[in-house]
């Protein structure tokens, strides 16, 4: 993510969860107005505040990192969870009612880091909910990875995806706007799944992938830019309480990290945007996409050696 969200993060964390929450999606609605109207960015401000050293009291040891550092294997057993994007809707050769494709990042990556995927259990529409009832079954102690993407859909993106694309633009930022505010719903619903996840997988090391931004919103005068920004707005405040939710699960000890994945220079208004913008599958990654997302977690967790 970008250092400004980074000094953001880092200042929400230090607020109750769910004063945390109204910040951010203040912050981030307010942005997206200013952003629409103005094209102007606000300055950054630093959230870091400076601490004395104290000569009297001795380092403590540092914390084990919850999420430690360990080889894969070609032996390691690997269960992906989640929504269209872990599915692989939009990559091409989908079938079933799941939209389930052979590019779908969790198939790359598995054949890539030559690790067991032992089943992709994510599919397209999936909510929160739907991954509690139906998704958590494929977890079980001999799990030793899981990744995750979710949350999406609790927003209805699928509504704005289809009104954003055929070129509805009120339509469009109203339900940009509707999801901005179901934002303060979200972290109590990912906080259940994703404990939910690590005690139906004790021994696994859990990521949580981010959404891409869907929008190169560089150019303010782009006949588009309005809604580009606005879908973006929205974007970042999903992926800030996602970050937000891990955050506290790994505070509290749980394998877990936050994988944020960008398609800079290859997202809708780029040349070669590595998502689809037309269709059924408008807003979703195509191959080319996911094989970023692939990458991404080879950068993260290596090959299996």
């Amino acid at each position: 993510m970008r250092p400004e969200a980074s000094r953001t993060s880092r200042a929400l964390l230090r607020a109750p969860r769910s004063s945390r929450v109204l910040r951010s999606v203040a912050l981030l609605a307010t942005a997206a107005v200013l952003t629409v109207l103005t094209a102007c960015s606000s300055a950054p401000t630093s959230a870091d505040t400076p601490h004395a050293e104290s000569t009297a009291v001795p380092t403590p040891t540092a914390t084990p990192d919850p999420f430690p550092k360990e080889p894969l294997t070609a032996s390691t057993r690997y269960v992906a969870l989640g929504d269209s994007f872990a599915a692989g809707m939009g990559g091409g050769d989908e079938k079933g009612k799941c939209r389930l494709s052979p590019r779908a990042y969790p198939t790359v990556f598995a054949r890539d880091a030559g690790i067991d995927l032992v089943v992709n259990a994510a599919c397209a529409g999936a909510t929160t909910s739907d991954l509690l009832k139906h998704q958590l079954i494929a977890l079980d102690d001999r799990t030793d990875l899981v990744t995750v993407s979710i949350g999406g859909n609790d927003l209805g993106v699928a509504a704005i995806a289809g009104d954003c694309a055929a070129g509805k633009a009120t339509a469009c930022r109203n339900e940009v706007t509707a999801a901005l505010s179901l934002l303060n719903v979200l972290p109590d619903r990912l906080d259940t799944v994703y404990s939910a996840i690590a005690q139906s997988a004790p021994n696994a090391r859990i990521v949580v992938t981010g959404y891409t931004l869907l929008y190169d919103a560089s150019d303010p005068n782009a006949p588009d830019f309005g809604t580009a920004a606005a879908i973006n707005a929205a974007t970042l405040g999903l992926n800030e309480v996602i970050r937000q939710a891990v955050d506290e699960q790994r505070a509290a000890g749980k394998a877990m990290t936050y994988l944020p994945v960008d398609f800079a220079g290859h997202a809708i208004g780029d040349r070669k945007p590595w998502l689809n913008t037309t269709g059924p599958d408008v807003f979703h990654p195509t191959g080319a996409g996911y094989a970023e997302y692939a990458s991404r977690l080879i950068q993260l967790l290596g090959k299996a050696h």
